[in-house]
C-alpha cells in the first residue's frame, strides 16, 4: 500500500512497526466505537467516510454493524477492511443508500467541510460527526499542532477547525438538524464534540 503519508508508509512496511501502530490505534478505536455505537442500528447500512486506518470500522463490524468505509486513499492498516476509494468530492453511492454516515475527526482535514457534509447528507438519512472544537485562535493553533503530531501529517493539512458554534451554524446552513450532541476532552487541551444530525 502506497499513500501520500510517507511516514505511515514506512511504519506500515515493517511487520513489527505495523503491528505496534495497529495496537495503538485499536485502543483508540475501541473508545471511539464505544462513543458512537449507541447512535447506530444493526439493521441499517453505515458509511464510514474518511476512516484512515479503518480500525474504528473494524471494531464496529466486529460488534455486528454493517459498516462500509470510503476514503480518498487506502490508509487501512486492517488487511480485511479495504475502503472504497473516491475522489473526495462525489461519493459513489445512491441517494439515501445508508442509514447513517460516520465522519469521525475528518472534516478539519478537508479544505471544504461543507462539501463532505453535503455528500454525506445525500447518501444517508443521518450523520454522526465527531470533531475537534476550538475556543480561540491560540487554542486553534495548539489543536492543529497536536493534530499534526498525532496523525504524523505535517504538510498540506488545511486545519479547518471550528468552534462549537461555527460547526452548529454550518450544519444549520446545510439543512441539518442537531438531534443530540456530546462533549469530550483529551490530552488536557483538546476539546471534541459529537453531533448526531438528521436531514
Amino acid at each position: 500500500m502506497e499513500s501520500s503519508n510517507k511516514i505511515l508508509d514506512v511504519l506500515y512496511k515493517y511487520r513489527f512497526s505495523k503491528n505496534l501502530v495497529y495496537q495503538l490505534l485499536k485502543s483508540r478505536a475501541g473508545d471511539l466505537a464505544q462513543t458512537v455505537s449507541p447512535y447506530l442500528n444493526k439493521d441499517e447500512l453505515i458509511l464510514d467516510i474518511g476512516p484512515a486506518s479503518c480500525t474504528v470500522t473494524e471494531t464496529l463490524i466486529k460488534q455486528g454493524l454493517k459498516v462500509f468505509p470510503a476514503d480518498i486513499e487506502n490508509f487501512s492498516i486492517v488487511d480485511a477492511v479495504l475502503p472504497t476509494i473516491y475522489d473526495g468530492h462525489k461519493l459513489p453511492f445512491k441517494d439515501n443508500q445508508f442509514g447513517t454516515s460516520l465522519i469521525l475527526f475528518v472534516l478539519h482535514h478537508t479544505p471544504d467541510p461543507a462539501e463532505v457534509l453535503v455528500e454525506a447528507k445525500r447518501v444517508s438519512k443521518r450523520i454522526l460527526v465527531f470533531e475537534d472544537i476550538v475556543t480561540s485562535p491560540t487554542h486553534k493553533s495548539l489543536t492543529a499542532a497536536l493534530d499534526s503530531l498525532v496523525n504524523l501529517e505535517f504538510f498540506d493539512q488545511p486545519h479547518t477547525n471550528k468552534s462549537d458554534q461555527e460547526w452548529r451554524s454550518l450544519f444549520g446552513e446545510l439543512g441539518l438538524k442537531v438531534l443530540d450532541r456530546e462533549y469530550k476532552s483529551s490530552m488536557a487541551i483538546m476539546r471534541h464534540a459529537l453531533y448526531f444530525l438528521e436531514k
